[in-house]
């Protein structure tokens, strides 16, 4: 049985990933592959992100994330040239923040 945290960032993670990506990758030409790198994930990974091919609870969340902007200063370090290290600490504190939890956990009681 996984915890109440476990099925939370399986679904926050991937849409802050996702948001992010899609970011770097529409606004600021940043190649599938640096973004890969950025995010600590492989380049296919980043390549699915980008054809919308996760399911529909994530991209619910995703939508959430880019609708609130939350996603933005994550995307603005990579720009900045943070290290990976630091983004992945980023992308970890807003999976588990109040907003991005309470958002995901009313998606799992709900059923969508």
């Amino acid at each position: 049985m996984q915890l109440l945290c476990e099925k939370l960032t399986k679904f926050s993670i991937p849409a802050i990933r996702i948001a992010v990506s899609d970011m770097l990758y529409s606004n600021y030409d940043i190649s599938q592959k640096v973004i890969a790198l950025k995010l600590g994930v492989a380049q296919p990974a980043v390549y699915k992100y980008l054809k919308g091919k996760y399911s529909e609870r994530v991209s619910v969340v995703t939508n959430f994330i880019k609708s609130s902007g939350m996603h933005e200063p994550i995307a603005k370090a990579i720009i900045s040239g943070s290290n990976p290290l630091k983004v992945q600490g980023m992308i970890e504190r807003l999976a588990s923040s109040r907003r991005v939890s309470a958002y995901c956990n009313s998606l799992l009681k709900s059923g969508k």
